[in-house]
């Protein structure tokens, strides 16, 4: 038996819940990063607004399948149960499924889905195989979606390869395998301009902050990136240098706000984001992906 207020961390312990940030191979993640994306579901008071106020009933993407009678007071219902069984899990959201019967919640980046009772909680992919669509990856896409123009640009190394007419950002470590295969792999782009964010991570990579400071107070510092993630000596400086402010305390800062734990982490102008030193091919697919509206 569990206790309710830790239903989160019982699913992510048994492995029924992955993070959303979760990484691929080709990346590397802060160890102690998983254990901040499950605390981040808990809080410490039961949530007492009605389900008529909650985010569920007031966003602008409802669910792809229509509702018809009675699915919205069935909603409420499951939501009222849902909050009873566990008051300390913060759900943002509660949904409507294409599945009868079943329910979805929207805990941090994270979703996960319970029955009318709320008895019964499960994580995982729900996938419609008519339409041949992952709608569990649809909605954690939607979750996860960053505005690229909220992105703190001025704070980023600005590099531009031909026209720079597309863009994508980028946060690096510049002492990861990862992100430095993947600096060479952004060197054979055309007629993009890349945004990296110095993200260092210090637990795994303890001189990555002071050679991140040193690139953005460098004369030149999109030459002095490309330089450090070739694995070239250079000279580090101290952060907070009164003369060159470092950025890097406001990305990590921002990098937790998002819930990015690893690197490199890529994110393009539709606001998608995907983690790994990508391939070319892969990564010319994801740079042009189209933005929503456009």
């Amino acid at each position: 038996m569990f206790k309710p207020s830790s239903l989160l961390t019982v699913l992510f312990s048994m492995g029924l819940a992955a993070p959303i940030s979760s990484f691929a191979s080709g990346a590397c993640v802060n160890p102690d990063f998983k254990a901040q994306a499950v605390s981040a579901v808990k809080t410490s008071a039961p949530q007492k607004h009605d389900v008529s106020d909650t985010p569920a009933s007031k966003e602008s993407n409802p669910p792809s399948v229509p509702l018809i009678a009675g699915q919205a007071d069935e909603l409420k219902t499951a939501a009222e149960n849902f909050k009873t069984r566990y008051p300390k899990t913060k759900v943002l959201a509660y949904r409507l499924t294409p599945l009868a019967g079943i329910f979805e919640a929207t805990v941090g980046k994270e979703v996960i889905y319970f029955d009318k009772t709320a008895r019964f909680v499960f994580s995982g992919r729900l996938l419609d195989m008519d339409r041949g669509e992952d709608l569990t990856d649809k909605r954690l896409k939607d979750l996860r979606r960053i505005a690229f123009d909220s992105l703190p640009l001025d704070k980023a190394v600005k590099t531009v390869y031909g026209n720079g007419k597309r863009k994508l950002a980028v946060f690096t470590d510049v002492d990861c395998p990862f992100s430095r295969k993947l600096g060479t792999t952004l060197e054979s782009l055309k007629d993009v301009t890349v945004y990296t964010f110095l993200f260092p991570l210090e637990s795994i990579h303890p001189e990555a902050r002071g050679k991140s400071d040193a690139i953005w107070c460098a004369k030149d510092p999109s030459k002095s990136l490309a330089s450090a993630l070739k694995g070239k000596p250079m000279l580090k400086t101290i952060a907070d240098n009164p003369v060159c402010p470092s950025p890097v305390n406001d990305i990590l800062a921002l990098a937790k706000q998002h819930g990015i734990g690893g690197t490199p982490t890529l994110i393009n102008e539709a606001g998608d984001r995907t983690a790994g030193a990508l391939p070319l091919d892969k990564l010319e697919a994801f740079i042009n992906v189209p933005v929503q509206g456009n």
